[in-house]
């Protein structure tokens, strides 16, 4: 191999490095949004949960069947009176 062919063989591996090091960096950037948004829709999430919560008990205490409560929310009773922190868990009749 000449001094040439020695440059370009040299010039390939380092586009070819470079190709992957830009490659993990976008790839990295890719990360970094969707733990923002993970994060993001986590506290939403949250908020979420809490404004169930809130409409649930309110509906509870208006008097409507905590089965009916659980029904319409789509859940188990089981999980709507561990929601409630297991305060009466005596079935509805």
């Amino acid at each position: 191999m000449d001094k040439e062919q020695h440059f370009e063989v040299l010039r390939e591996s380092a586009a070819e490095v470079k190709e992957l090091q830009d490659h993990l960096e976008a790839i990295r950037e890719k990360e970094a949004a969707l733990q923002a948004d993970r994060v993001a829709t986590l506290e939403k999430l949250g908020k979420a949960r809490a404004s169930r919560f809130t409409r649930m008990t309110a509906a509870i205490e208006s008097g409507v069947p905590k089965a009916q409560v659980a029904r319409e929310l789509g859940m188990d009773r089981t999980n709507l009176y561990k929601l409630l922190g297991g305060k009466d868990n005596a079935p509805d009749a």
